[in-house]
């Protein structure tokens, strides 16, 4: 009896083993089965996304044909900067604007994630109060077709591609404007001046920083409030534009009405210069009598001691006429 009994027991025993390993295969062999599947399934490569990228605005420099080499930091020069991204072919996000000021602890410098691609960078240095409008990366613009005031202004455009070892983008800018300047031979401004004012047209409110050439043909208005009657040096900027006439391109020239108001807005005084050469990174001086009578002369300088573009071409002169 007892050998039977534990025949009966070893054969309940290998059942039992059976049924587990039964069960165990109906549990998990669809599992099996489901990684070995996945196993000579190809994985789907994942979006890159967006990368870090840092632009840094090094320095400003002297145009191709200067002889010297002299760079500064944009800060010692502009108090403001403005940095545009714009979206590359196919992206869909808006442009991204930066605007800095001198005081600002990461001025010239401006971090962003960007998506993988091509995409077009503008960065604009400049004095003025308020930013320009970049809604066209090849149009800049400082104000309208009315009234505008422009300060010295340098820029930097390139199309850069994005990509996962890009990093930094360093940026050196060039001056993209001219300037005319007003420097009067009288002993002093008449007592009763209390501005002048500059009315100008020929040249342009707006910059393509690509080509560095104005994009707008705009009527340009700047006054000085007169507080200090012994200074008599006047400033004014533009940025050249060019004309196609008779099959050629040449550059706009200026006209430019000078009026002296007093205190209770009348004209006690005005002149009117005619064909004013402006090019881009020069000045244009006009010297000369502008209360006393006498001719007014103007000719193409450099922009004195100021260590960003030491080195000019050369002078032109110019006789204005009475």
């Amino acid at each position: 009896m007892k050998q039977k009994t534990m025949r009966q027991s070893s054969a309940l025993k290998k059942t039992r083993v059976n049924q587990l390993f039964l069960l165990t295969l109906l549990t998990f062999g669809p599992f099996l089965c489901s990684c070995s599947e996945r196993i000579h399934v190809v994985p789907v490569i994942e979006d890159p996304g967006k990368v870090p990228v840092t632009i840094s605005v090094n320095n400003l420099v002297q145009p191709e044909y200067a002889r010297t080499k002299a760079m500064v930091d944009v800060g010692q020069v502009c108090s403001n900067l403005s940095i545009c991204i714009y979206p590359g072919e196919g992206e869909t996000f808006d442009k991204i604007q930066i605007n800095q000021k001198s005081n600002d602890p990461d001025f010239g410098t401006a971090s962003r994630e960007l998506t993988v691609g091509v995409h077009k960078i503008v960065v604009v240095a400049h004095n003025g109060d308020k930013n320009p409008t970049m809604t066209d990366a090849r149009s800049i613009s400082f104000g309208n077709n009315t009234i505008m005031k422009l300060t010295d202004t340098f820029c930097w455009a390139g199309e850069v591609n994005v990509t996962k070892q890009t990093g930094t983008v360093d940026v050196s800018l060039v001056r993209a404007t001219a300037m005319f300047r007003l420097n009067m031979s009288d002993d002093q401004i008449p007592s009763e001046v209390a501005q002048l004012q500059f009315a100008f047209k020929g040249g342009s409110a707006a910059v393509n920083p690509f080509t560095l050439e104005g994009t707008t043909k705009s009527n340009q208005k700047e006054t000085f409030i007169i507080q200090d009657h012994q200074s008599k040096v006047f400033e004014v900027y533009t940025f050249p534009r060019y004309e196609e006439k008779n099959g050629e391109r040449n550059l706009s020239k200026l006209e430019i009405t000078i009026t002296a108001y007093d205190e209770n807005g009348n004209a006690v005084k005005e002149r009117v210069l005619e064909d004013v050469p402006v090019v881009r990174n020069r000045i244009t001086e006009c010297t000369g009598y502008f209360f006393d009578g006498g001719s007014l002369q103007y000719s193409t300088v450099g922009f004195g001691n100021l260590q960003v573009e030491p080195e000019w071409a050369g002078t032109d002169a110019y006789t204005m006429k009475e």
